[in-house]
This record gives C-alpha cells, sequence and structure tokens, in this order.
C-alpha cells in the first residue's frame, strides 16, 4: 500500500483557529503587521509596487460611462457587489500581475511588495496610508509604479512619500521616473479630470507635497553648491 504523504498533510490540522475576540489599538495592529512582514524580509529590504486600487483610471472611465462624479454614487447607483467586481477585483489583479512583472524582470530573486491582497477591516484610508508610509521609508529600498499611477491618490501619495524618502522611482516599464516628471504627471491628470469635474482635492494635497519635496531638494542642492 502506497501513502500519499502529501495527502496526509493537507488533511492534517493540528491546531485549528478560534473564535476569541480582540480588541487592539491601530498602532498595535500595525506592530503585528510589520512583525510578520519582518519574518519574510529578515532584515533585507524589499521592492514596493504601486498600483491603482481604490482610485485611478479604471474608475474615472467607470464614472464617465454611467454619468457620475464620485465612487460613492458609483456604489450607490451599481450596488456593492458590481462595484467589486468591476472595479476592485480588476485593480487587484492588475495589481498582482504588475508585482508578478517587477519580480520577473528584476531575476526573480528579490522580494517585492504590492498592497493589493491586505485587508484590516476597521482602519480607515488615511490609517491604510500611514502604514504603507512607514512601510516605505523603513523597508523599501526602491518603488516601481505601474502605468497610470498619476490618476490614483493612493499612488501619487506613495510617489510623494518614496521622493521624500530618496528611494529610486521607476515606472511600469522599469525606465528612472525622477520627481520632476512625476510633478508633471500628476499635474497633467490634475488638468484632465478638473476639466470634467471630478473632485481633485486629494491629488492637490498630494501635489502640494510633492512641491515642498522639490523645494526642499532645491535648498539641499544650494546648501551644497554653497559650501564648496
Amino acid at each position: 500500500m502506497t501513502i500519499d504523504r502529501n495527502q496526509i498533510t493537507a488533511a492534517m490540522t493540528f491546531y485549528s483557529a478560534s473564535d476569541s475576540k480582540f480588541t487592539r489599538l491601530y498602532r498595535e495592529e500595525v506592530e503585528m503587521v510589520f512583525s510578520g512582514l519582518d519574518c519574510a524580509l529578515i532584515r533585507e529590504q524589499a521592492v514596493y509596487c504601486s498600483a491603482e486600487l481604490t482610485t485611478g483610471a479604471r474608475l474615472y472611465a467607470a464614472l464617465r460611462e454611467h454619468k457620475l462624479k464620485t465612487r460613492a454614487e458609483l456604489r450607490e447607483k451599481m450596488g456593492q457587489a458590481w462595484f467589486h467586481a468591476n472595479l476592485w477585483e480588476p485593480n487587484v489583479n492588475a495589481a498582482i500581475e504588475f508585482a508578478k512583472f517587477v519580480r520577473s524582470a528584476l531575476g526573480g530573486e528579490t522580494m517585492v511588495i504590492t498592497p493589493a491582497p491586505f485587508e484590516a477591516p476597521g482602519w480607515s484610508q488615511p490609517e491604510y496610508w500611514a502604514f504603507w508610509e512607514r512601510l516605505l521609508r523603513t523597508r523599501i529600498k526602491s518603488a516601481w509604479f505601474n502605468r497610470n499611477w498619476q490618476f490614483s491618490n493612493g499612488c501619487a501619495f506613495e510617489f510623494a512619500v518614496a521622493q521624500d524618502a530618496g528611494l529610486p522611482t521607476l515606472d511600469h516599464e522599469g525606465q528612472a521616473l525622477d520627481l520632476l516628471a512625476g510633478i508633471e504627471l500628476v499635474k497633467d491628470a490634475i488638468e484632465k479630470l478638473d476639466a470634467e469635474g471630478f473632485d481633485t482635492s486629494r491629488q492637490r494635497r498630494n501635489l502640494d507635497w510633492l512641491s515642498t519635496v522639490r523645494a526642499q531638494a532645491g535648498r539641499k542642492f544650494a546648501h551644497k553648491v554653497g559650501g564648496r
């Protein structure tokens, strides 16, 4: 008689998940997530893959199609199931494929991180952004940005953080994406969205942060030159 060890392993469970309830502060949950990431990173740094998720080109295309202006209006009109199937899932899948592409482009052995699969029930959008900002500043060595990233509030925010942190930033083809080029892309996106009546307040805040980073870089350069 031949025993299939794979079958036995798949069927065996030594401990089962409980129904215990825990109450934690946001900061405590963040520390838990980072401790799990550090188990995989082992004091190395990863490559971050930024891609549209909750906002971006796909969302705006759907808003145009249904003659609406906000994500809330679209969700109310089409329903949560439609929203999930036609916007969220395609964006998650595209983000994962982008991360796989980046990993392959880097030789297949570099640790890459995509935010797409991550879920933290109860976290607000700013709390998600605070988490990704800390990740970018502490555990990332470079950041790649998927096609049309400039239309995504989250991607533009991550670009500003990456620039402020001094990380190398690259576009979807692996070409260098510097601060000035990124600023122009975000400006152009804002102009196009404004012309169609979409809310660009968050993108304008991202642009303000990028402008601040640019000003700081200019002062550092002037100080360096003046000190020669």
